[in-house]
């Protein structure tokens, strides 16, 4: 269920955006204005396929799982989100297209959830919310097309090296059958790969 924003979840959110050195205690605020926090069970739909709400989430707890729908009805994980990360569907955000992408919660979770058309409005009259706004956009799009480069290069063993070393908390909490979509590989070769991997 939907919920305001109260005083810790609002120091909460204060904390988030410190990283942004160059923010002022307005410009924060006018952020938390914009914000309403919601909790997701484990399973719960945030950004459903076909939408053209233009929904941005910063996951403040929990895991999320982003993923496309193959003609042949095979689902492919393209991105997962974890604390302190955007949750959105790209589409939706930058073209105002109906989304090809479902974005569900793979843990019970808690959100900060923004419509996107209000904070470009903000960003239009303060540079400052503009830099936020560009940066968050920026490590997004970098994580999506770094994820690209290494299914373009890479073998998958050494997509899981590299997940190893660049995401290896994903590789704890996402369930096999998801991380495996993720990498191109099925569940079985996931399994084997990891028990070779194990192996002195």
């Amino acid at each position: 269920m939907p919920y305001w924003l109260d005083d810790q979840l609002m120091r909460n959110l204060a904390l988030f955006f410190q990283r942004f050195s160059f923010l002022r205690t307005e410009d924060v605020q006018q952020l938390q204005q914009l914000a309403v926090s919601r909790t997701y069970a484990a399973g719960e739909i945030f950004v459903p396929i076909g939408t053209r709400r233009q929904k941005v989430g910063i996951l403040e707890k929990g895991l999320s799982r982003g993923y496309r729908i193959k003609a042949s009805g095979e689902e492919v994980s393209v991105t997962f989100a974890k604390e302190g990360e955007l949750v959105a569907a790209h589409d939706v955000i930058f073209y105002q297209v109906p989304t090809e992408q479902q974005i569900h919660f793979l843990e019970d979770s808690r959100v900060w959830v923004f419509d996107y058309r209000d904070i470009e409005r903000l960003a239009a009259d303060t540079p400052r919310i503009d830099r936020v706004r560009q940066a968050l956009i920026q490590d997004f799009l970098v994580k999506v097309l770094h994820r690209l480069e290494t299914f373009l290069v890479y073998s998958p063993e050494q997509r899981y090296r590299w997940l190893q070393k660049a995401e290896p908390e994903l590789l704890e909490r996402v369930q096999q059958k998801y991380m495996a979509s993720f990498m191109g590989i099925t569940p079985v070769s996931l399994s084997r790969l990891r028990k070779r991997l194990r192996q002195p």
